[in-house]
């Protein structure tokens, strides 16, 4: 890191200030930073769509593109870095040192920090300082003490953010969509992401997740890297290095000036006809390069350093100490080597341990990503009420308002006496859900079978609808695909009980 060539200027900020600092700094630079994203987030884009529709288990490819982001902040981190610093932005250059950033960076994809809450400020350490072992963990330290709190904040912000970027793209394609090709409400469209197993809703919920990503991830890098940046100004004293640093330049400059008129006066002199010795002791004066600064050159840049505010910033700690430490005993040699091989088993343990812990996070979350199939409809039990509903999507067809008769008991008992036992049953049971959905807002998954809309039924609506529409459902499998008809007293049981759960008929 050049000092000389700072582009920027350093000197101590706020954290929230350091880290508008750093997302001003991807601004300046944004056309170079957003040129190394798309090189190389695409590829790993495309990777992810390959795996979606190439492989057996399509819902792992958002996992591992997230997984694999922090590939993508390396880059980012370099470009800023560089420009800071004097640098320039060559995004062939940079794309190309990708890898290395990958490799650099390994500690945050290859073990638990990944799941670190301030990666943003962590990197730099790894990636611009390269440290690595027990150096990088003293440094991380050392940087954790002062910027560890406000690096989560912009974490959680970043998230948030995105999580509103995420929702904002969905809402705003569902603006654009023509009434007449709209599922029933926005909630469909969810449940058609989210619970779909086909590998196009995959693939599209991965193509907004980018979206998201791609609007917000640089500035998040930005801002972690403009926390880091502070926080070495206020621990290195950067700010003031740069002062005396132009101090110096400057009287070097004035140095350079006066050598040259000396220069040119001891030239003229011995280019005369005769040159007149002056006795050395009757000269006093003082050159004027007894001290390399003066106090006027340097009063000006003092009253600037002493009025900022690192120097007028009180700041109290509290330490424990122990209370006689001149009464404790020396250990032997023997009683420390058995402190440190303790202290080194009692570092293993708690090493393994975080590690365990942060892999059972990360195994909580997959299964809970791969088991949304399952909870998420029930969580969605508990929306609103739909006073209305178009229409309804099962695995056998589409079920709409229109297509259903009024009555629906005088409709099922004209083709039960016709002999179209099946054409009765079958709308018995579409009518049956179709009500379900209107009236009591049960929600069922997308392409529902009849056992998935039993098992919606059951767990969402009362025990006297989810009873009678478990009878009706037993009828129509029993027909369908038991080649087994119901007697006419059973059906009649049924019908003569269908409008007090689902509805008067209309005549």
């Amino acid at each position: 890191m050049n000092l000389d060539k700072v582009t920027a200027v350093l000197r101590p900020r706020s954290p929230w200030e350091a880290a508008d600092f750093g997302v001003r700094l991807v601004r300046r630079d944004a056309a170079a930073v957003y040129q190394v994203w798309f090189a190389t987030s695409l590829p790993l884009l495309l990777f992810a769509l390959l795996w979606i529709y190439a492989t057996p288990w399509p819902g792992f490819a958002i996992l591992i593109y997230w997984w694999l982001e922090p590939v993508l902040d390396g880059p980012i981190l370099d470009v800023i870095a560089r420009r800071l610093f004097g640098g320039d932005a060559d995004v062939g250059k940079t794309v190309r040192r990708a890898p290395g950033f990958a490799w650099r960076n390994r500690l945050f994809l290859l073990t638990p920090k990944r799941l670190h809450f301030a990666r943003s400020v962590a990197m730099p350490i790894t990636q611009l300082e390269q440290l690595g072992g027990a150096t990088r963990r003293q440094r991380s330290k050392v940087l954790n003490a002062h910027v560890l709190n406000h690096g989560m904040g912009v974490t959680v912000a970043y998230h948030h953010l995105w999580s509103a970027a995420y929702i904002g793209i969905i809402l705003g394609f569902l603006a654009f969509i023509p009434p007449e090709y709209r599922l029933e409400g926005p909630l469909d469209w969810l449940e058609y992401l989210y619970e779909s197993e086909s590998r196009h809703a995959e693939a599209a919920n991965l193509l907004l997740f980018y979206l998201a990503q791609s609007l917000l991830q640089p500035w998040f890098v930005g801002a972690g890297f403009g926390l880091y940046i502070n926080c070495r100004t206020r621990l290195e004293a950067w700010d003031i290095e740069l002062v005396f640093r132009r101090m110096a330049t400057k009287r070097a400059a004035a140095a350079t000036t006066a050598a040259a008129l000396l220069a040119v006066g001891l030239a003229v002199s011995i280019g005369g006809s005769q040159a007149y010795a002056q006795d050395d002791s009757a000269s006093g004066s003082d050159p004027g390069f007894s001290g390399f600064w003066t106090s006027d050159d340097i009063t000006d840049e003092l009253d600037a350093v002493f009025e900022t505010e690192a120097l007028n910033t009180m700041e109290t700690r509290e330490t424990w100490v122990r209370k006689n430490p001149a009464t404790e005993r020396e250990a032997s040699g023997d009683d420390s080597a058995f402190r440190d091989t303790m202290r080194s088993i009692g570092d293993l343990f708690a090493l393994i341990v975080e590690f365990g812990v942060w892999i059972l996070a990360a195994l909580v979350v997959l299964l809970v990503f791969l088991t949304r199939h399952y909870w998420l409809p029930y969580l969605l039990a508990g929306s609103p009420v739909r006073q209305r509903s178009a229409r309804v999507m099962l695995a056998s067809g589409e079920v709409r308002a229109e297509e259903l008769p009024d009555d629906i008991p005088a409709s099922v008992r004209a083709l039960w006496q016709r002999g179209d036992r099946r054409a009765a049953l079958s709308l018995l049971y579409r009518a049956s859900v179709f009500e379900l959905v209107r009236r009591y807002g049960v929600r069922l998954p997308v392409s529902a079978t009849e056992g998935g809309c039993l098992a919606a039924v059951a767990a969402q609506a009362e025990a006297a609808q989810s009873g009678l529409f478990r009878r009706i459902v037993e009828a129509w499998v029993m027909l369908a695909y038991g080649a087994r008809v119901p007697s006419t007293e059973e059906v009649e049981s049924l019908l003569n009980a269908w409008p007090e759960h689902y509805g008067e008929a209309s005549s």
